[in-house]
C-alpha cells in the first residue's frame, strides 16, 4: 500500500516488509502525521480512523507502519470489540503505539542481526552445529514473541509471525514458510493452553528438523535417549531409541 498505488493493506508476511534497517525512521514526524487525520467524532468512527491513519503512516515508513498497533503489550489499548480508547485520546496513543511497535521490531531485528550469519549452511562447520543454532534461534524468538503476551489465547500469533520471518530472511518462500511454522505450531496450541518451556523446545526441534529437510540437510545422529515415560509422546526427534513423531 505505500508507495506503489496498491489499495491492499500489507500483509508483513515477510521479513523484507518490516525490517527496520530498510525502512529509516523519524520518530519527531510521526505526531504531525497522525494529526493529518481528521479526529474521529465519536466511537462508532475510529475504525474508519484507524484505517486512515495506518495509510499516512505506512505511505510515510513504510508497510511495516501500517500495523502500528501491532506491538504485543500495545494491542490491549486497541480492542475494537471492548476497550478501544476515546477519540480524544486516540492521536496520542496511535504515536506511542507506533514507537512501541518500532522499538519491538528493533528488538526482533537484534536477534536476526545475530543469528542470521550462524544459520548459513555454507558457513557451519557441521550439520550439528546448524540444527544447534537453528533450535537456539527458534527457542529464543518465541520466548521474546511471547515475554509480553498475557493472554493465553494470543501468545501463538506472536510467534507464528516472529518465526516466518526468520524463516523468510533466510530465503525460504513465504508460503512455504507459513507452511512450516504452521505445521510446528500445531493445533494442540490453539485453545487458551499456556506456552511451557517444553512446547518451546518441541517446536523448535519440529521445525529446524522440516526447515533442514527442505534444504536437504541431515544433522548427524545424536546420542540422545529420552525415557519411555516422557510426558506427553515428547521424545526429541534426533533420540536414537524412539522414532521420533511428526
Amino acid at each position: 500500500m505505500a508507495n506503489d498505488g496498491s489499495t491492499t493493506p500489507p500483509s508483513l508476511a515477510t521479513w523484507a516488509e518490516v525490517d527496520p534497517a530498510r525502512f529509516p525512521f523519524d520518530p519527531v514526524e510521526v505526531p504531525a502525521l497522525v494529526r493529518t487525520v481528521p479526529p474521529a467524532v465519536g466511537q462508532s468512527d475510529l475504525w474508519a480512523w484507524t484505517e486512515a491513519v495506518s495509510a499516512v503512516l505506512c505511505d510515510r515508513f513504510g508497510p511495516w507502519a501500517y500495523r502500528w498497533y501491532w506491538a504485543p503489550d500495545e494491542w490491549r489499548q486497541w480492542d475494537w470489540i471492548s476497550s478501544f480508547p476515546p477519540p480524544a485520546e486516540a492521536p496520542t496513543l496511535a504515536v506511542d503505539s507506533l514507537l512501541a511497535w518500532r522499538r519491538w521490531l528493533e528488538g526482533v531485528a537484534e536477534r536476526f542481526d545475530r543469528f542470521l550469519p550462524l544459520l548459513d549452511p555454507v558457513k557451519a562447520a557441521r550439520p550439528g552445529d546448524l540444527a544447534a543454532t537453528w533450535e537456539s534461534a527458534v527457542a529464543d524468538l518465541m520466548r521474546l514473541a511471547v515475554a509480553p503476551v498475557a493472554d493465553d489465547d494470543s501468545w501463538q500469533g506472536w510467534c507464528r509471525m516472529v518465526l516466518r520471518w526468520l524463516l523468510t530472511a533466510t530465503g525460504v518462500p513465504a508460503e512455504t514458510a507459513e507452511t512450516l511454522v504452521d505445521t510446528a505450531v500445531d493445533k494442540r496450541f490453539d485453545d487458551w493452553v499456556p506456552l511451557r518451556a517444553s512446547d518451546v523446545a518441541d517446536v523448535a526441534e519440529r521445525l529446524t528438523r522440516d526447515v533442514l529437510s527442505l534444504a536437504g540437510i541431515e544433522p548427524a545422529a545424536v546420542t540422545d535417549n529420552w525415557p519411555d515415560s516422557w510426558p506427553q509422546s515428547w521424545p526429541t526427534w534426533r533420540a536414537t531409541n524412539t522414532t521420533g513423531h511428526g
